[in-house]
């Protein structure tokens, strides 16, 4: 006998955003539409309440053990053995034996193992031994429904394969690899033979293009380099299924940045390319920048009176990580990582080299990140660390007062809480960064606050930076109840952050706090997004250079 299991799955879908960190090594920051964010793909399984074992039935059976046979067979044999001990020292009944079972049966799901069944044996019960029989539900294979489009490395995107027990988190990880690409669909069926608990995993996947493009335009840049900037990104979805009949899910992108104030003397341009392809729950990923930034300057006085003198840096960042699941459950996803990263930079000052502003540096790094779906809000929080290496050809830092490796944590975490008042939607969204190390680190690595990228308020030609600092950003957006299709998502928004940043010594810091307030709308209008903010100072140094009002926008384009 065959039967159908249907689930649908859900997966996070977030706006693009395009705030771009400007940095002494400025690797642009692409947008969520391009790179997946962590998800959580999630197949319906309606979960059932545990029963509580009868233990008033006027005839039973005492239970002074339950034996599982074939439980070695499962990861969570734990969690079984646990649920079955409930019935130890019990008297339990049709009605008690039926709820036992029930309960262990409901582990199964909640655990995963969605086709696996629990049954009672011949002569079950032997001088007060309950003896339960564990059925596996294994897969028998996994394969493309009739109307998929293309044809995806299956054996490689899922965590399974045959002959493995049918686990629910694994066909979630599966989907998410089908679908981390925005212009992949798909869905799944579990077609169950119940003689054997054998079970097809079919696959009906769908893709409505191989190619995508995004661009952007924003006013986020330094006016000594240009302030007003735009990029390009052109990204190719499972680009090496052009030579393959067989889809990796992978994702292969190029972009363009550069400045848009078209003056000889000022500017900056990168460029970069991005490769990443998961298999199973791995994640595989590498991405590298280029650029350069350059600018004049004039000097006062007889000689040099008319005279203008070139700054430039050039500057290049490659980094590749390897991202491993960790765990997941029904409402949760936890993800661990190990990565390297490569940054060189060399300044020039008329064509002379500043040999002091030289970097070619290396850095491992390992990670966690924790995504949770909570009743009330939608939690993400991770913890970097990072440790200097003097792997390929890395060169000391010059004017670092220590040769030790450089350390140091970061702390990022964040809530999206949606709330109503009346018949109004609202968010409150918390954004939480940390920066702790006793090392003595370079400018690349220093915490820095104020922008848009911080704490907002403050343009970004002035900030504090420090080698220890956290910044916490608040916002609150009202979800717009204008009916229709044409403007998708808008919020109107109101923001307030706050930053501080310290040094060993506390040696040439201009001021330690920030403090800024931000109000803007949000959305996008058909293939169009936008961002437009006024901001304010709230708290600074006396010293600190701020203008009392910020004004700021981002347009984005996708296609």
């Amino acid at each position: 006998m065959i039967g159908m299991l249907p689930f649908k799955v859900f997966a996070e879908m977030a706006l693009p955003e395009m705030d771009l960190l400007e940095m002494d090594i400025a690797e642009p920051q692409i947008p969520n539409s391009i790179i997946p964010p962590l998800s959580h793909a999630q197949l319906a399984s309606e979960p059932v309440l545990p029963e509580n074992l009868y233990n008033d039935e006027v005839q039973c059976v005492a239970i002074n053990n339950v034996e599982l046979i074939n439980l070695d067979a499962f990861p969570n044999a734990a969690h079984l053995k646990e649920k079955a001990e409930e019935a130890h020292g019990r008297c339990l009944g049709e009605q008690g034996l039926s709820v036992l079972v029930a309960n262990l049966q409901q582990q199964l799901v909640v655990d995963g193992y969605i086709t696996s069944r629990v049954v009672f044996v011949d002569d079950s019960e032997r001088d007060g031994t309950l003896m339960l029989k564990l059925m596996p539900g294994r897969i028998e294979d996994i394969r493309h429904h009739q109307d998929s489009v293309g044809n995806a490395h299956l054996s490689s995107l899922f965590p399974g394969k045959r002959g493995d027990l049918v686990n629910l988190r694994h066909l979630e990880q599966g989907l998410e690899n089908l679908q981390r690409l925005p212009s992949v669909n798909a869905t799944l069926d579990v077609e169950l033979n119940r003689d054997d608990l054998s079970s097809q995993i079919i696959v009906n996947r769908q893709q409505s293009r191989l190619w995508r493009i995004n661009a952007y335009l924003d006013d986020a840049g330094h006016d000594a380099v240009g302030r007003y900037r735009t990029g390009l990104i052109l990204s190719f979805d499972n680009p090496l299924s052009r030579y393959n009949p067989l889809s990796l899910s992978d994702l292969l992108y190029f972009s363009v940045n550069r400045d848009l104030d078209s003056q000889p003397d000022k500017g900056h341009n990168s460029y970069g390319v991005h490769y990443s392809v998961p298999y199973g729950n791995w994640l595989f990923s590498m991405t590298g920048n280029q650029g350069e930034r350059y600018q004049s300057f004039s000097f006062a006085g007889k000689r040099l009176a008319g005279k203008k003198f070139g700054y430039r840096s050039h500057w290049s960042v490659l980094d590749t990580q390897i991202q491993h699941l960790l765990t997941r459950g029904v409402n949760y996803k936890t993800v661990g990582y190990a990565g390297v990263l490569i940054r060189q930079s060399a300044s020039f000052w008329t064509h002379r080299e500043i040999d002091i502003q030289r970097f070619n540096t290396t850095d491992w790094q390992l990670g966690i990140e924790h995504l949770h779906y909570m009743p009330w809000a939608t939690f993400r929080g991770g913890v970097r660390y990072q440790q200097g290496a003097s792997w390929f050809g890395a060169q000391p830092i010059p004017g670092k007062m220590s040769t030790a490796p450089a350390r140091l944590v970061d702390i990022t975490s964040s809530l999206d809480i949606p709330f109503k008042i009346g018949t109004q939607s609202f968010q409150y969204r918390p954004a939480f960064s940390q920066q702790h190390t006793y090392s003595d680190i370079s400018s690349l690595d220093k915490f820095t606050i104020g922008g848009r990228s911080s704490v907002r308020g403050f343009n970004e030609n002035n900030a504090l930076t420090g080698s220890r600092g956290w910044s916490l950003k608040n916002d609150i957006s009202w979800i717009s109840p204008i009916p229709g299709q044409t403007f998708v998502g808008q919020q109107f928004y109101i923001g307030m952050d706050y930053g501080e940043v310290s040094e060993q010594g506390q040696p040439f810091l201009l001021g330690e706090r920030l403090a800024g307030a931000v109000v803007g709308t949000r959305g996008n209008y058909h293939a169009f997004g936008y961002d437009f903010n006024v901001g304010v100072p709230i708290t600074k140094p006396a010293e600190f250079d701020a203008d009392p009002l910020v004004f700021g926008f981002t347009l984005t384009w996708q296609y």
